[in-house]
């Protein structure tokens, strides 16, 4: 671990940072010229190798001036590259040399300051890493002067009474040091570069440790440790931060397993050393850790972690699981100031994750907080990624976005997981902090926002939440970990040691645990309660067992009755402070088991990605994608949330393309035959009773492969597809049917049969109110025949507003390849499906049509035109000083009623009002942009 030197140390002159437990360093204070000797003492750290009888290998690199983070970093992840193979010393001692410059091929003009190091077998399954988990690092020095370091102790370090402590010191050259203890001088070390000596810690509180080396001086605080204090919390305390006053707290860390020597709480209160007056209280059963920290500022935020001494003598240091903030020495660095607006620096003398914690936290004032949420038979749900829906990955690009998701029709946005996760850009399925909102999107205050400007919106919001399992960063497996395996300890209470299922990933929540369910009450509860949400969609619901089928996928998708009992356990518990809440479960069990959770009121994930792609793309014999109705799955109730595209699958359009059937003329790799497939195919989705659920920008058919350039990598976003006609044509026909199947009550009948086997394909509904016939062939060539009708008589086409007058229930059609119709026994009014269609009745005084989005903005402005007249155009922007600040477009020739799009690149624009001014042939309009 690099060693920090906090403000209670006395500096006099330049000092040295070592790893002194982990690594021995020869020489120990080495240039980047140097040839240098790495020993690792295994034991150490996180003690992950100790007792390893294979190779150890170092995953190394260097921190230098040539750019943030590790640079020339050597040893291929995961093989045995013998390059840097470690030599075994015996005793879990581990050995390397070689030049620093030539070794990692230093540059001549680079300055090298720091060695980084973690250390690992030949498959990277197990990894050395400091105390915290973090990387081990080790300084170079320049080499000018002479150094001294205060090598062991370290600064924080607690022994008990009468335990020995190994003091050693180095300097860079041969000097007389003098060591002091509590500030009386122990010894004088004459002319040498070493000093060591074995120290009895005779009593309980700090011990000041210092050496001298002329003007030169390092110290270190150790703790002298006493007998716990045994006290019950007081009443009404919860695990985490209990809020007292506006200037004191109350910790509490759960340890459910008693296994724990003694408990600190370090941090900003604490200068981050371990002291006396911030140990913390065990209860009887010695499963609860509790203190109260006095004398805070009200309203300042204070870093701070849990530092843990386990009965077997390992030592760690955790954040709180309970936590509503983090701070990352690895990631933070990275988020935009204009997302997370005064970010809280990471304290210099920390390691790993950090907990936030701040009395006086501001009131979030909701303007909507009687919401009522959208019935589940009306739902069209439209999953969102955040960091994918804007290049700004924030909160805010959500919310300037809405208008654009309440025109389609949208009713509930489900947002994939926005807890802490580990890194920055991710899908959030691999959490850490449950209670703790990513700060890559934005602050607690601006997602509480977006939930609350959807419901003013009549947008519901159902977060996305993983139960299945944690990483590694999580604390709760942190604080029961087997080192030597790296997985959960066998008695970790919340986890397994190994998954009791196949698709399992991170490590697996064990759901028939109390812990476990009392943890996970409290997280759902959390998210109802704090930020409104209106239900939770639950990642991999079928892992909420403890049933062990190991790697048979098909014994895990048997029915199993505790897996059951689990997920109604936690339903009741929701439904019983939230009785209105979506509970949505991935679930993909056998229907025996989906039909009985169905019928307790939970709605399920219904995949049918494969069926209609393969229908899209005109491949009929495995194009029967009938299990989107519920009835067909003998439910009782429309509990299931069938989707075409979710996260998870390739993109229709994006196989379409590629892989798209073709007759003659007709071919669907055509962009815009794909695309009026993707219309057909929705309208036979769309008009299914029962809930359903669209993938982000399917509407307008987005086309990028999903291992472009893997399948959790980041994407383009295409916000310019909107105005690209047929793809415009594509939202608009989604639209219609979207805000169709809500208005109309016909779509929650259950009288509705499907006939999708072949291509030509059809769907009958039957209500009081209207029947509803939809038709369509999904082949690739033309198809003359008679379709049955459920009455005779007038039916109107909703798309066109034609009719056709049925007798004998059947009415004889000719439809070419990819036709469809939707016919209603009710006249309806006919939905704008022509992307052109407005913008001539816009025009009537006015040179043209124009619009602007997203706005209000916190990215690039999007503005959107048309001319009445070929001519030349100009954009301008202007601030409220009438200063001209950009000119997107300077004189283009421009052609008549043609959408037209200019971008404003005002990403490191100042927020502000300003206004876009769009000139064509002398004619002139303007339009105002909230820069947020």
């Amino acid at each position: 671990m690099t060693k920090h030197f906090f403000s209670l140390l006395l500096f006099l002159g330049g000092l040295c940072s070592l790893s002194a437990q982990i690594l021995t360093v020869t020489p120990a204070f080495p240039t980047q010229n140097d040839n240098v000797t790495i020993v690792y003492d295994a034991t150490q750290g996180n003690g992950a190798l100790a007792g390893y009888t294979g190779t150890v290998y170092a995953h190394t690199g260097v921190i230098s001036d040539l750019a943030p983070g590790w640079q020339h970093v050597k040893g291929t992840w995961g093989t045995a590259d013998p390059l840097v193979a470690m030599t075994s010393l015996g005793n879990d001692k581990y050995e390397i040399s070689f030049n620093i410059t030539t070794f990692y091929g230093v540059l001549a003009t680079e300055t090298v300051s720091q060695l980084a190091f973690v250390f690992r077998n030949a498959t990277g399954s197990i990894v050395g890493r400091d105390a915290g988990g973090m990387d081990i690092f080790y300084d170079v020095y320049s080499g000018s002067s002479l150094q001294l370091s205060l090598n062991s102790p370290t600064n924080g370090d607690i022994y008990n009474v009468n335990d020995m402590v190994g003091i050693t010191a180095n300097s860079s050259a041969a000097t007389d040091i003098n060591l002091y203890i509590d500030g009386v001088l122990e010894q004088t070390f004459a002319n040498t570069a070493t000093a060591s000596l074995n120290y009895q810690v005779l009593t309980t509180g700090q011990h000041w440790i210092k050496v001298t080396a002329g003007t030169l001086a390092d110290s270190v605080y150790i703790i002298g440790q006493g007998a716990v204090q045994v006290q019950n919390a007081p009443n009404g305390t919860q695990f985490g931060i209990n809020y007292l006053t506006p200037s004191s707290v109350r910790l509490a860390l759960n340890t459910p397993v008693p296994d724990k020597s003694y408990v600190y709480a370090i941090g900003d209160f604490s200068n981050w050393l371990p002291l006396p007056a911030f140990e913390m209280k065990n209860s009887t059963d010695g499963k609860i850790w509790w203190i109260d920290i006095p004398n805070l500022t009200p309203g300042q935020e204070y870093a701070y972690q849990f530092l843990v001494k386990n009965n077997s003598g390992t030592q760690i240091k955790i954040a709180d699981p309970y936590c509503e903030k983090v701070l990352d020495p690895w990631n933070d660095q990275y988020i935009s100031a204009s997302i997370y607006p005064n970010l809280k620096a990471y304290p210099p003398q920390a390691t790993g994750i950090v907990s936030v914690f701040q009395t006086n936290y501001p009131t979030y004032n909701w303007q909507v907080t009687n919401f009522q949420a959208p019935k589940q038979t009306d739902l069209v749900v439209y999953e969102l990624l955040v960091r994918d829906f804007s290049k700004r990955h924030a909160f805010q690009a959500v919310i300037d976005t809405l208008f654009y998701l309440k025109d389609l029709g949208v009713n509930a946005i489900e947002i994939m997981p926005v807890m802490e996760f580990e890194g920055n850009s991710s899908w959030g399925y691999n959490p850490s902090f449950m209670f703790a909102t990513d700060k890559y999107y934005g602050t607690r205050e601006k997602l509480k926002e977006l939930v609350d400007i959807c419901h003013q919106n009549g947008i519901a919001v159902i977060f996305d939440i993983v139960l299945n399992h944690h990483f590694g960063q999580a604390p709760m497996t942190q604080l029961y970990w087997d080192a030597t395996n790296s997985k959960p300890a066998a008695n970790n209470p919340w986890f397994n040691a190994d998954a009791t299922h196949p698709f399992n990933v991170g490590y697996d929540m064990n759901h028939d645990s109390p812990e476990t369910r009392a943890y996970i009450d409290r997280v759902v509860k959390y998210w109802v309660e704090e930020y409104h949400g209106d239900g939770f969609r639950f990642d991999l619901s079928k892992g909420f067992t403890q049933t062990n089928s190991g790697a048979n996928i098909g014994l895990w998708g048997q029915y199993d009755a505790s897996r059951v009992y689990n997920i109604k356990r936690l339903g009741d518990e929701i439904w019983s402070y939230a009785p209105n809440s979506y509970l949505i479960l991935e679930h993909f069990g056998d229907n025996s088991e989906e039909t009985v959770l169905a019928n307790y009121g939970f709605m399920l994930w219904g995949n049918h990605h494969y069926n209609y792609n393969e229908a899209t793309m005109g491949y009929i014999s495995n194009s029967d994608f009938g299990w989107i109705s519920y009835k067909n799955r003998n439910w009782n109730n429309p509990k299931l949330v069938g989707y075409m595209e979710s996260h998870d699958e390739e993109r229709i359009m994006y196989k379409n393309i590629t892989y798209g059937n073709a007759s003659g003329s007709y071919n669907i790799k055509s962009l815009n035959t794909a695309l009026d497939r993707m219309a057909e195919a929705h309208t036979f989705f769309a008009t299914v009773p029962g809930p359903k659920m669209t993938w982000m920008f399917g509407e307008l058919g987005y086309d990028v492969a999903e291992n472009t350039p893997c399948i959790l990598c980041e994407k383009p976003v295409l916000w310019n597809y909107f105005n690209v006609a047929k793809r415009k044509q594509l939202y608009l026909v989604e639209s219609a049917l979207n805000k169709l199947r809500v208005a109309e009550d016909a779509f929650e009948s259950n009288d509705f049969y499907l006939d999708v086997t072949n291509a030509i394909k059809r769907i009958e509904v039957n209500h009081a109110s209207m029947n509803v016939n939809v038709v369509g062939n999904f082949g690739v060539t033309a198809w003359t025949g008679d379709i049955y009708f459920k009455s005779n008589g007038k039916w109107y086409d909703y798309f066109s507003g034609d009719s056709i007058n049925v007798s004998n229930n059947t009415y004889n059609m000719s439809l070419q390849a990819g036709e469809y119709h939707l016919y209603t026994t009710k006249k309806l009014l006919i939905p704008n499906t022509d992307p052109t269609v407005g913008i001539e009745g816009n025009l009537e005084n006015s040179a043209f049509y124009h619009f602007t989005y997203p706005n209000p903005t916190s990215e690039n402005s999007y503005i959107v035109f048309a001319s009445k007249t070929t001519a030349q155009a100009t954009v301008r922007i202007f601030n409220t000083l009438g200063q001209v600040v950009a000119t997107p477009m300077k004189s283009e020739s421009v052609t008549a009623l043609q959408l037209q799009e200019v971008i404003w690149d005002n990403e490191n624009v100042p927020s502000g009002t300003y206004f876009y001014q769009i000139e064509v042939a002398g004619k002139v309009v303007t339009g105002k942009i909230l820069k947020q």
